[in-house]
């Protein structure tokens, strides 16, 4: 499911044809397996590793790696560039979650709060609370401009208040994890083509006439519970074309699988190069799509084998 959910984000970032149906499902289907494969921690100094070393860690060194290849464009680019803000500042921002220094790893900022929010509250009344405040919080900041004495805090993207939507996808994930045992033991069958069908004409009808779903920005797109239904039936047709190809078991699959994290923090470098020589929208960007996100294979090989601790493969051993 991993492979295919990074292929649609680096298509979605192509900004071509049909990715508005696109952003219907794609983010928020990896909240959903991100919420199905969280846990609660008994000891939480495991916990805090576990934050640390298998995410905030590989967050810092992945966005550490854009911020310097900022600079090598800014300083053999050809064309007039915006020049870099001085490291401070970014890693001030970075600390803070401002979309401009953790870019497409805002994902794993906003992941890391909802694992906080999920390992400090148990009870299923609690997150129903949880969860309804932080709609209703969304709610404002789509329909509301919010103005502090002339600053405007949500003006640009912000991981933080990403956390309001992102929230109910997480949970559902979460509480599917009751499902385990079925949907692991799910196989294919001659009714899979027809419940493929029904999860994309309800994708279908979500993304159409409606506006993009821009979790990254705390986007909703028009209907708060189309963007939920639309993620869940888009993280099903995914689910239900995964057990439909499982019984190909190629090795690059599974690189990619493990090695989302790189490709999220790397992949917009390479649509950047690939869109200067096929600027315009067109089918064209499906092979594109597919063509970055296996070149980054042997990448996630390497620093599988020689620098795993930026994938968040650090090895944690219960104290």
């Amino acid at each position: 499911m991993k492979t295919i959910g990074i292929f649609l984000i680096v298509y979605g970032h192509f900004f071509s044809l049909f990715d508005i149906y696109v952003y219907v499902f794609s983010v928020p289907m990896f909240f959903i397996l991100s919420g199905f494969l969280s846990k609660h921690e008994k000891d939480s100094r495991l916990f805090w590793r576990k934050i640390f070393f298998n995410l905030a860690l590989p967050l810092t060194i992945l966005g550490t790696f854009c911020y310097i290849i900022k600079w090598i464009f800014f300083l053999f680019s050809a064309q007039p560039q915006v020049s870099p803000e001085n490291p401070l500042a970014f890693y001030i921002k970075l600390l803070a979650g401002v979309h401009g220094s953790v870019g497409t790893l805002w994902f794993v900022y906003t992941l890391i709060i909802l694992k906080i929010i999920l390992q400090y509250t148990k009870r299923l009344s609690v997150h129903i609370l949880i969860g309804v405040v932080f709609l209703a919080s969304a709610f404002v900041i789509n329909n509301f401009e919010i103005d502090l004495y002339g600053y405007k805090p949500l003006a640009k993207p912000w991981a933080v208040p990403n956390v309001f939507i992102c929230y109910p996808f997480f949970m559902i994930g979460y509480y599917m994890r009751g499902w385990r045992d079925g949907l692991t033991r799910y196989r294919a069958d001659k009714y899979t083509i027809l419940q493929i069908a029904v999860s994309l004409l309800s994708v279908f009808i979500c993304g159409h006439k409606h506006k993009y779903v821009y979790l990254y920005s705390c986007g909703y797109g028009d209907s708060i519970m189309l963007c939920l239904f639309g993620g869940v039936a888009g993280t099903a047709l995914v689910f239900l074309v995964s057990k439909l190809l499982e019984q190909w078991h190629w090795r690059f699959i599974v690189d990619i699988s493990v090695g989302t994290i790189v490709i999220l923090g790397l992949h917009w470098h390479l649509i950047f190069i690939a869109r200067s020589f096929f600027p315009n929208a067109s089918f064209l960007d499906l092979i594109l799509a597919v063509m970055v996100t296996i070149v980054f294979v042997p990448v996630i090989r390497i620093c599988e084998t020689h620098f795993p601790v930026v994938m968040g493969k650090y090895r944690v051993r219960k104290l």
